[in-house]
């Protein structure tokens, strides 16, 4: 697991995140807000954000690699406030792989590994 600290807000980070996104041609699936769901029952958690994303030119192999690949994709993000900070968490699709059979897409697992890492800091540079 990846946790890096955004220099901004909760929802500035998520707003700065979904445009990184969007500007590098990712479909955002679906945006669960943890915590509000938590309110809903009366129940209380930090701010909790999870983000579903990804792009077939790359998922797409993998599963043809290894059809239960599946299981872990489309990628995920969570945005949380830690104490007023907000925390990054995700995995690596180089630590995702290595539950599965894809060796032979190291290459380009290494490449979607730095295009994730380049868009982080993307979010997170002032």
């Amino acid at each position: 697991m990846i946790i890096i600290k955004s220099p901004y807000q909760l929802n500035e980070t998520l707003g700065r995140l979904l445009k990184v996104l969007v500007e590098h041609d990712m479909t955002i699936f679906a945006i669960v807000d943890h915590s509000g769901g938590a309110a809903q029952f009366d129940l209380s958690m930090p701010d909790t954000k999870l983000i579903i994303f990804g792009n077939p030119k790359g998922g797409t192999d993998l599963m043809l690699a290894d059809p239960n690949f599946s299981i872990d994709l489309p990628l995920k993000i969570v945005l949380r406030n830690n104490k007023n900070v907000t925390e990054i968490f995700y995995q690596s699709i180089g630590e995702l792989a290595t539950r599965y059979d894809v060796t032979e897409l190291n290459d380009d697992i290494n490449k979607m590994d730095k295009n994730i890492e380049m868009l982080i800091n993307s979010v997170i540079e002032k």
